[in-house]
């Protein structure tokens, strides 16, 4: 461990040392649009969602997690109020169907989206115009003469204008316009109850809440009759419930640090445990020469037995086996034939060849061998190999 301090110590120092700018570094300001209640960030809507209670007072707030359909599907509700703030509203047709149902039964809706599916737009016969501009705010203004404000109320809408550029005025009723004067804020009646739609999901945000001292949220919202409140979080861009787990550690601040620090311990402990503590590598014992100890055994066995006879026939199988493999001599006589064949193959000399086929053809007459015919059979054949190359030579 001693050798790989000195690589330890600098990345330990380097490490702390991000860690510490990160600290003393302002956080930046996050401008993400998410318009969901349990964010603080300037487009988020916990304020909005803080107020509820007080701008609907005795009224019950329940945050729903999941769509349309499932919110209201085969239960009936009367006198409710259906709050929807999100970047983009684009439900399918079956929640449509349901909304639709909901507010016919005496229900009202309220919908606040600078972007609408064409599913939803068609339903309500209506089409967007956007207007893009470099400024970051944006005045907006009531047609109700008593909500009316002669100098609008400024918004901060990230420089982006959203307004009704067609609309089915036979059903419709406008109560709210921007600067140009184009409507942005209109309701339609459904039944016993109603659909409130507005093009400016910003002007609901905390940055503009706390600015505006939340009078532009108030009067927009007194157009739903008291009754408790569905708060929606399932239609956001960042809803918590679509998002993954690694998603949602990285949007919280403290879960992000955390996940970093574990990584990159995970990384040192890896680089630095995983070098030092190593497998034991097994001794492995070479293998025994057994081929050695057999001929010994063997040899033993015999030169207890003088069986010499037998040494000598198995040494001439044994060499007229090699003259067969190497040089394609195939003997079944000890003939002059095969003598001369022999010596043209191997270039053994005729006199040495004659010699040694007359000491093979002594031993295969003889009944007995002894000690003294089998050792000048065994110097005729290691002569033969030596001059032929039979060791390598």
């Amino acid at each position: 461990m001693k050798s790989n301090i000195k690589y330890f110590i600098p990345v330990l120092i380097v490490f702390m040392l991000l860690v510490i700018i990160k600290l003393v570094t302002p956080k930046p300001v996050d401008w993400t649009e998410s318009f969901s209640s349990s964010d603080k960030i300037p487009f988020g809507s916990y304020v909005l969602h803080d107020i509820l209670p007080d701008l609907f007072e005795g009224s019950a707030i329940h945050t729903i997690t999941f769509p349309v359909y499932n919110t209201v599907k085969d239960k009936y509700f009367l006198d409710k109020n259906y709050i929807i703030i999100a970047n983009r509203f684009d439900p399918d047709e079956l929640d449509i169907q349901y909304l639709f149902d909901f507010t016919g039964d005496g229900n009202n809706v309220f919908i606040s989206a600078g972007y609408f599916g064409k599913k939803f737009s068609d339903s309500l016969i209506f089409k967007l115009n956007y207007r893009y501009f470099i400024e970051d705010t944006l005045k907006l203004y009531f047609t109700d003469s008593e909500l009316i404000n002669k100098n609008g109320t400024l918004i901060k809408s990230a420089g982006i204008d959203a307004n009704f550029s067609e609309l089915d005025t036979s059903n419709v009723l406008i109560l709210g316009t921007d600067e140009t004067d184009n409507a942005n804020f209109v309701k339609y009646n459904i039944g016993r109850g109603s659909i409130l739609v507005h093009t400016i999901p910003h002007a609901f945000a905390n940055y503009n809440v706390l600015k505006d001292d939340a009078d532009y949220i108030s009067k927009c919202l007194s157009y739903l009759p008291d009754g408790d409140i569905f708060w929606d979080e399932y239609y956001k861009d960042v809803n918590k419930y679509n998002s993954t787990p690694l998603r949602y550690i990285m949007n919280n601040t403290q879960l992000k640090w955390s996940y970093f620090t574990l990584i990159f311990s995970v990384a040192i402990f890896v680089l630095f445990k995983g070098k030092r503590t190593q497998r034991i590598i097994p001794v492995i014992q070479p293998y025994t020469n057994t081929t050695i100890e057999f001929i010994e055994t063997i040899g033993n066995l015999y030169f207890r037995q003088k069986n010499h006879k037998n040494i000598a026939e198995k040494k001439i199988s044994y060499f007229m086996d090699y003259l067969r493999n190497r040089y394609a001599i195939n003997i079944t006589e000890l003939n002059d034939e095969a003598k001369k064949a022999v010596s043209s193959k191997t270039n053994y000399t005729e006199a040495d060849t004659f010699q040694l086929f007359y000491v093979i053809k002594t031993v295969r007459w003889s009944k007995n061998v002894d000690g003294k015919s089998l050792l000048n059979l065994n110097n005729e054949i290691e002569k033969f190999y030596k001059k032929t190359g039979g060791y390598g030579t």
